[in-house]
C-alpha cells in the first residue's frame, strides 16, 4: 500500500522515527569531522569510522523499532511474530475453508491491525457455524464432541458432551459473553464454554437422556433459549 493511500497515523510515526535517526547521525558525523584537515584527518579518522557505524546501526534498527507497539504490558510482537501466532490459531479451526481464507489474509495483512481484524472475522464465523450444528444437536437430543481452547496461548481439548443451552454467564463479569452449557462426560457435571473459544463442534450418533444429563441443572423448570421439544 503506497504512502498516501494509508492513513497518517500508520506511517507518520516510522517516518518521523527515521528523520530524528538521520538528523542525530548527521549531527554527530558533522561534529566528528570538525576542523579535520590534511594535518588531522588521521587522528580523527577513528571517529568518523565509529560515527558512521553507530549511525547505519540505528538506520538498520529503525524498521525493527517502528514494527514494534507499546502497550501498558510492554513491547509487542511484531508484525511478523503476530501472524505467525495466528496462522497456529486459523490451523486449530475445524473447518477447512474458514481456515484456508483466514490463512490468505493473514498472510496479506500489512500491519498488526488487520491480522487482528481477519482473527476476530473469522472468529465471528467460526461461533455462527458451531451455534448452528449446537442447536441442531439440542433439538436431536444429539451428544457432541467439542474443540475447545480455554486459555488463547493453551492447548485445543475435546470434551464430549451433551449440550443443553446457549446463553449468557451468571456472573456479573461473565454476563458480557454467551456460553455453552453442557454436561460434560469427562466432568460427570454441567460445565459452562464460553463461545466464542469454541473452535468446532462435531455431532455423534449417540443420543441423551434428558432427564439423566440435568440431574445437577439447577432450575427446575428452565427457560430455554434454543427451542426444543424436550
Amino acid at each position: 500500500m503506497e504512502r498516501g493511500t494509508q492513513p497518517l497515523h500508520a506511517w507518520l510515526p516510522a517516518f518521523a522515527l527515521k528523520l530524528l535517526v538521520f538528523g542525530a547521525f548527521a549531527f554527530v558525523l558533522f561534529q566528528a569531522t570538525v576542523g579535520l584537515g590534511e594535518q588531522t584527518l588521521g587522528a580523527n579518522r577513528v571517529w568518523v569510522i565509529l560515527a558512521g557505524l553507530v549511525g547505519l546501526l540505528l538506520l538498520l534498527g529503525v524498521d525493527r523499532l517502528s514494527g514494534i507497539k507499546v502497550s501498558p504490558g510492554g513491547l509487542e510482537a511484531t508484525l511478523t511474530e503476530a501472524k505467525a501466532r495466528a496462522l497456529k490459531e486459523a490451523g486449530a479451526l475445524e473447518d477447512p475453508d474458514l481456515a484456508e481464507a483466514l490463512e490468505a489474509q493473514i498472510l496479506r495483512a500489512e500491519n498488526r491491525d488487520q491480522v487482528e481484524t481477519a482473527m476476530e472475522l473469522a472468529n465471528e464465523l467460526n461461533v455462527v457455524r458451531a451455534v448452528g450444528r449446537i442447536k441442531d444437536a439440542i433439538r436431536q437430543k444429539r451428544k457432541c464432541y467439542v474443540r475447545y481452547r480455554a486459555d488463547p496461548q493453551g492447548p485445543v481439548e475435546t470434551y464430549h458432551v451433551a449440550p443443553l443451552d446457549i446463553k449468557p454467564g451468571k456472573t456479573p463479569l461473565s454476563k458480557a459473553n454467551d456460553y455453552l452449557w453442557v454436561h460434560s462426560y469427562e466432568h460427570e457435571r454441567v460445565i459452562s464454554l464460553r463461545l466464542g473459544r469454541v473452535l468446532g463442534v462435531e455431532l455423534s450418533e449417540e443420543t441423551f437422556d434428558p432427564a439423566e444429563v440435568m440431574k445437577d441443572w439447577q432450575e427446575e423448570d428452565p427457560e430455554w433459549n434454543v427451542p426444543r421439544s424436550w
